[in-house]
């Protein structure tokens, strides 16, 4: 049996005849975190909303734990979502708030703990949520997304508008998901870098359009490193170099190659420190993963402009 927990089939949603999703093929595997990034407006709230049964695709298929529309209901019920900002009651408390929604889905009581003791809310539960901090309300968000105890939590946007220490406890919260409480876990973000600490797979999307989806180590493959030396006879290195069939590129006092391992740095120091070269500094510089999402949403910008133009 597929151990796929969410599948698309060339999932479409246009509005006033633009698609804002695009024939987009998503793929989730059971105990996953899938960072599902992309810049704001790419298309992550709509496609999540269809997910959720909360907007109809215009056209495509979705299938949730492997079950078709037909079971859709029953299938949804084992997910939980936050999706845009966490609603609540600002003057009822923290277990108050978890309590209205506990009655509606029929959990045991002592599941509220259970949630509360997992977002490290348990001391501020019986405080008014007005008085919560913004990172606290998204906690008390996510615990009441896990109420029903799901198999899949969606998270769309999580850390937004959070401080530096909210933003480190969301994605401490989001990675123990599978490992502590057996849960996948898709969390879109515009962020890579947050995306980049939580995630073991990543799908991009730009103008509604899935242009990645692979393992994060693929995408970190991407970030192709380069070797720079700053020395004082450029050209007669780079020459020396070229007689062992080194290619390097100048930049003023710098020569620029690509990086393959520690050994050939140290044997292309050692070679032209033999030659009298002077050596003033010795740096890896790597592409960054921001550099890569950089790149790789403006080559389908330059192709949707050129479809367009055609």
């Amino acid at each position: 049996m597929s151990s796929l927990i969410v599948e698309t089939n060339q999932l479409t949603k246009e509005f006033k005849r633009m698609k804002v999703v695009n024939r987009i093929n998503l793929s989730i595997e059971k105990g996953e975190i899938y960072g599902f990034l992309g810049p704001n407006g790419a298309g992550k709230t709509t496609t999540i909303r269809m997910l959720l049964g909360l907007a109809q695709p215009t056209s495509g298929s979705i299938k949730l734990f492997n079950q078709g529309p037909e079971q859709h209901l029953k299938a949804r019920r084992k997910i939980g979502s936050l999706v845009e900002s966490p609603s609540y009651y600002g003057h009822l408390t923290g277990r108050e708030n978890l309590e209205a929604l506990r009655k509606i889905l029929q959990v045991p009581t002592s599941r509220i703990d259970e949630v509360l003791q997992i977002v490290k809310l348990t001391k501020d539960a019986n405080r008014a949520v007005k008085g919560y901090s913004l990172g606290m309300k998204q906690r008390l968000g996510i615990a009441a997304s896990m109420l029903g105890n799901p198999e899949l939590l969606i998270l769309d946007e999580p850390t937004n508008g959070l401080d530096p220490a909210g933003i480190q406890e969301i994605r401490t919260l989001i990675k123990e998901m599978p490992t502590q409480y057996g849960m996948t876990v898709l969390v879109s973000s515009h962020l890579l870098s947050e995306i980049d600490q939580m995630a073991t797979k990543v799908g991009i999307i730009t103008k509604g359009n899935m242009i990645f989806q692979d393992s994060i180590d693929v995408l970190r493959k991407k970030a192709t490193s380069r070797l720079l030396l700053t020395v004082n006879e450029p050209d007669r290195a780079k020459r020396l170099l070229l007689s062992k069939g080194v290619v390097t590129d100048r930049q003023k006092q710098q020569l620029s190659m690509e990086y393959i391992d520690h050994a050939q740095v140290a044997k292309i120091v050692s070679f032209l420190v033999s030659e009298q070269i002077d050596m003033y500094r010795i740096e890896e510089q790597k592409t960054s993963l921001e550099h890569i999402f950089l790149e790789l949403t403006k080559e389908e910008e330059e192709k949707d402009v050129s479809s367009t133009a055609s």
